[in-house]
């Protein structure tokens, strides 16, 4: 998905990726940026991503928090990870949604003020032998995923019931209190 963030003045790019090998994740940063060195780019664990909003807000704070010269790390990329894991500290956030070796979800997401760039990068993706373009894991929900994810963002029984809208499914729950979450990392930054 290519998207346009007129108030910052960039596009943005969130595509799922299946490895079905394995990935060496330097290696595949390093490619990304050949293919476009203009761009920010970052790769998380998608298995621990709630969705297409949970990256779209994290890019938005990172961005506003960039604009506002109030971020806590120096690099927009990590600042894009901080706010995704919803977590202050840099090693935790790499710990949380970092990619290691064995993980098959991932989640792309580059920021550029040249959309043409995304474009290119978005079609390189098929000719990487190790991965797919897949973001079918971004909108597939099962008991064990919300269970899982409930987890490694730290969301009790009790925070869900706080908010529990009657109208919303514990999925939109959850993407609420996540979302909650890094915008309350804005405020302490």
């Amino acid at each position: 998905m290519i998207t346009q963030l007129p108030q910052h003045n960039q596009t943005l790019l969130i595509e799922g990726l299946i490895s079905n090998d394995g990935i060496e994740f330097a290696e595949l940063m390093e490619r990304f940026r050949e293919i476009a060195p203009s761009s920010t780019i970052q790769i998380m664990d998608g298995s621990k991503i709630l969705g297409y909003d949970h990256i779209l807000f994290a890019v938005l704070n990172a961005l506003k928090a960039k604009q506002n010269g109030r971020m806590i790390c120096d690099d927009l990329s990590l600042e894009i990870l901080v706010y995704a894991s919803a977590q202050r500290q840099i090693s935790n956030s790499v710990e949380m949604l970092g990619v290691k070796g064995d993980v098959t979800q991932l989640v792309l997401v580059a920021v550029s003020k040249d959309g043409a760039e995304l474009e290119r990068l978005r079609e390189s993706i098929p000719q990487i032998p190790t991965l797919d373009l897949d973001s079918s894991f971004l909108n597939y929900w099962s008991r064990e995923k919300l269970d899982r994810l409930r987890r490694i963002f730290g969301i009790s029984d009790a925070e869900l019931r706080s908010i529990g809208l009657q109208e919303s499914s514990e999925k939109e729950l959850l993407e609420k209190l996540v979302i909650e979450r890094m915008a309350l990392l804005t405020l302490s930054a």
